[in-house]
């Protein structure tokens, strides 16, 4: 069998059992709809961040310059050309709306004066419009940047990458209030969209570090690459860090029961655990590890770290949606492990596909070439 057979039959193969554990998840499982799609939703919400966050990367470099935007722009162009994908994956949250989200389903809505008066937002219909809204800037931002990553040498001109950016800032914060926080409709946060866009985007730094790194060599002259790769991350890890802090020391100030239902499930039961976990392992390894200098430069240990952002992440969105409902305590069930997995599948086998046809970085002694580019586009 020619390689080319073989590759195409382990593609075939992954995405039919990518399917069949989702129609397992969604379909056959005896669970409580809600049940089957709380787990789901907390899988699309880190493979769509995978996907949005490498997209909004795109535009950074545009802005800021430094070789590591040419040597991480073909795994981000990979990353961001998931965004498909994932729109289709889409489907079942906005089609099970009544089931998973409180405020959509009638019984609640009837006994809660207070959803009654925020039904002018939170309804099924301009929820679908919404979700089809955010998924169709992001769509038409991947068109822009493609157009751009056509030529193999360019980037996004600096007006249409602040321009994006700032979609992908207003998009992100709807699209968490919809689909994460709306979960507790009487809780509200203005930190909340901006701390799930910043672990997206920290997630998709994380997800092309250990590609590029995996994948390709540095390219020659350019023995600052691994540490503006590893300030990239620390970056991210802080601003995460502090958003996610700041919004805790206001609910726990203000002690107000509107504020505080949303931490009493993450704090006074088991998921305490997990919460602990993102401490240690989104922001005290990796900050410990990325202060230094040397373990910046060090490959392994740069990769290892963005992996365990990585992982990290995946527990975030695992805390950022679960709770909600399962209020009792920790509880995973077999449904979440299908809808995982199989996401997973998709998602990775979409991505690998769209890794060999972006090519290899554009390497080398390429701040040069990268002002030269930024000149002309000012130009």
């Amino acid at each position: 069998m020619k390689p080319s057979s073989s590759s195409s039959l382990v593609q075939w193969s992954a995405v039919i059992v990518a399917g069949v554990l989702l129609l397992g998840c969604l379909l056959v499982s005896a669970q409580p709809a809600q049940e089957r799609l709380v787990g789901y939703l907390a899988g699309f919400l880190f493979f769509t961040g995978l996907s949005a966050g490498s997209l909004a990367l795109l535009f950074i470099p545009a802005l800021t310059g430094g070789d590591w935007g040419q040597y991480l722009q073909p795994v981000l162009m990979a990353g961001a050309r998931t965004l498909p994908l994932q729109t289709v994956l889409a489907l079942p949250i906005v089609i099970g709306v009544r089931a998973l989200y409180p405020w959509a389903q009638s019984g609640h809505l009837a006994q809660d004066t207070l959803l009654q008066a925020q039904t002018w937002y939170l309804n099924p219909t301009f929820f679908a419009v919404r979700s089809v809204a955010y998924f169709a800037v992001w769509l038409a931002l991947l068109w822009r940047v493609g157009r751009s990553h056509a030529d193999r040498a360019g980037m996004p001109a600096p007006g249409t990458a602040a321009a994006g950016l700032i979609l992908f800032a207003l998009t992100t914060l709807f699209a968490a209030t919809d689909w994460a926080m709306s979960l507790l409709p009487h809780w509200h946060s203005s930190t909340f969209g901006l701390m799930v866009g910043t672990g997206w985007m920290l997630a998709a730094a994380a997800l092309a570090v250990c590609s590029a790194l995996r994948l390709h060599r540095l390219p020659a002259g350019a023995a600052k690459l691994p540490g503006d790769l590893g300030n990239l991350l620390l970056m991210f890890v802080l601003a995460w860090s502090y958003l996610a802090f700041m919004q805790y020391l206001t609910v726990w100030v203000a002690d107000l029961p509107a504020e505080t239902q949303w931490y009493i499930p993450r704090t006074l039961t088991s998921w305490r655990d997990v919460g602990w976990c993102l401490v240690v392992c989104n922001f005290a390894v990796p900050f410990a590890i990325l202060l230094s200098r040397r373990a910046k430069r060090h490959l392994v240990v740069l990769r290892a770290v963005a992996i365990l952002l990585l992982m990290a992440q995946l527990l975030d969105c695992l805390w950022l949606v679960l709770p909600s409902l399962r209020t009792q305590g920790f509880a995973l069930h077999w449904t979440d492990l299908c809808a995982w997995l199989g996401m997973g599948l998709l998602w990775a086998g979409v991505y690998g596909d769209n890794l060999r046809r972006c090519g290899r970085p554009l390497v080398a002694g390429s701040a040069s070439r990268m002002s030269a580019t930024l000149e002309s586009q000012r130009g």
